[in-house]
């Protein structure tokens, strides 16, 4: 396997956590677009910094019965 493959292997290991950061930013009503940069510059720290903010999605249910 040539060195191209260890550079795209790279490459995806690093964007996956950005990707995640930002999948899960979206999903807790946050700007995906935002995340997934706060994500590249800090991979780890952006998802529990993310992890302890408050849910602010519409789908959240107010009323639990």
């Amino acid at each position: 396997m040539g060195a191209a493959f260890f550079i795209l292997m790279g490459i995806t290991a690093m964007l996956s956590i950005p990707l995640i950061t930002a999948f899960f930013a979206n999903r807790m009503g946050r700007s995906p677009i935002k995340w997934f940069f706060i994500g590249l510059i800090l991979p780890v720290i952006a998802s529990f910094i993310l992890f302890f903010l408050p849910d602010l999605s519409e789908n959240k249910s107010e009323n639990y019965q």
